[in-house]
């Protein structure tokens, strides 16, 4: 292979292997937990944070070319499975080749793992170091191996754990120097965020993966799959009205977060969703993006948020 002629268009295809869209959902738990924990000590670590970021973006696209590399091997993309989501295209329905996959997969771990060993020698912080490990290796395990966990009904609960919970947990924790039981409240709401990303994707594909992978859904049915966010919500909710009762945060940003689980989780998610009798073939196109906007939202604002309050307590 002509090595100019491989690097000449590589950009552009592996961008389709990589879904980058959701390798935000690991980048903004951290983003949103950085500014927790510099919230709650007052001071910005900003080097811990770019690092922490661009390690559990890293991680978070490793499981997904990992994923797209398995669907490839096992056959399971054809033109009935496509989302057509631009960005997405991937191994069957772009112009990506295996080696492209490869090549980003191996990529993306030195890239993580440089940024990783980086904090964690900064840090000092032999805990991160375990979990770094711990969570590079479920990533690559999700999809690969002889026994990849995607094929089992646990997927959801592991990809909440470590996409969500314990990215933001961690990311707070290096900001702080060790956690509490403020930031451990706090990150199960980007935890649960991601569970209800990783189920209506499940849920999507829930006649795709028939006879190939056993998810949630298939355990608990269909309808059942729809409703388990409801309690799941309440968890979640649970959380965020203690961190305002307790006076973590105050009462406007403990409404803007009200507004946003109304807004991007009600009106533009789950008040269709909860209505979907059975599975249909547009399902996982109209509805896999929704939870990643309350992913995006969620996070983002309440990083803005946190930001600008540890800003006005320094200089104001």
């Amino acid at each position: 292979m002509n090595i100019l002629t491989f690097f000449k268009g590589f950009p552009k295809r592996a961008y389709t292997v990589m879904e980058v869209r959701t390798g935000f959902a690991t980048g903004l738990p951290v983003l949103s937990g950085s500014f927790f924990g510099a919230y709650l000590t007052g001071e910005i670590h900003w080097l811990y944070m770019i690092l922490f970021f661009i390690a559990g973006f890293c991680f978070n696209i490793v499981a997904n070319t990992a994923n797209e590399m398995r669907a490839y091997l096992a056959k399971e993309e054809n033109e009935t499975t496509f989302t057509y989501h631009k960005g997405s295209e991937g191994l069957v329905r772009g112009d990506a080749k295996f080696f492209d996959a490869v090549f980003v997969l191996l990529l993306m771990i030195a890239l993580g793992g440089i940024c990783g060993l980086l904090l964690v020698f900064l840090t000092k912080d032999l805990l991160l170091l375990a979990w770094g490990l711990i969570g590079l290796l479920a990533a690559i395990t999700y999809s690969l191996g002889p026994k990849p966990y995607l094929l089992y009904p646990v997927g959801e609960v592991v990809s909440g754990f470590f996409v969500g919970g314990l990215a933001c947990y961690l990311a707070g924790r290096t900001q702080m120097g060790s956690g509490n039981w403020q930031l451990l409240l706090y990150s199960v709401v980007p935890m649960i965020l991601t569970v209800f990303l990783m189920s209506t994707n499940n849920v999507g594909d829930y006649e795709k993966d028939r006879g190939i992978r056993v998810t949630l859904p298939h355990v608990i049915g269909f309808r059942n799959a729809i409703l388990i966010v409801i309690p799941e919500f309440l968890i979640l909710f649970t959380c965020w009205v203690i961190l305002w009762v307790t006076q973590t945060i105050p009462w406007w940003q403990f409404l803007i977060g009200c507004l946003i689980f109304y807004r991007q989780g009600w009106q533009r998610w789950y008040k269709d969703y909860v209505k979907i009798p059975s599975v249909y073939p547009e399902m996982g196109r109209e509805y896999g993006p929704r939870p990643l906007l309350l992913i995006y939202h969620f996070n983002t604002w309440m990083a803005f948020l946190f930001f600008i309050q540890i800003m006005g307590r320094k200089y104001l």
